[in-house]
């Protein structure tokens, strides 16, 4: 169980990375970004509960490189995610 969190946590972690470029190069040339942002949010929101499961099923474990990727890949994705609810929230007020 634990090795198929470690594949998946770290596949969507990769994959929400991988979109950042591509958001950051079809915005520099006006194009529709969409699809792109989409992907990343479906990304991070599968990095950050598989990446504190796996955590949390590994904490008898010492402490190795592998559990610091977990903890970056579940603050990060965690932040990312809790920037995108603060967002939708803000626009939701503002009426946008």
């Amino acid at each position: 169980m634990r090795k198929v969190l470690l594949y998946i946590f770290i596949m969507s972690g990769l994959i929400a990375l991988a979109c950042i470029p591509a958001i950051l190069y079809l915005e520099s040339q006006g194009k529709v970004q969409k699809p792109f942002h989409l992907i990343q949010l479906l990304s991070c929101m599968i990095c950050f509960p598989t990446s504190g499961w796996f955590l949390w099923k590994s904490r008898e474990e010492g402490f190795s490189k592998v559990k610091i990727l977990a903890t970056m890949a579940c603050l990060s994705s965690g932040a990312w995610f809790s920037f995108f609810v603060y967002v939708m929230v803000m626009m939701a007020q503002t009426g946008s």
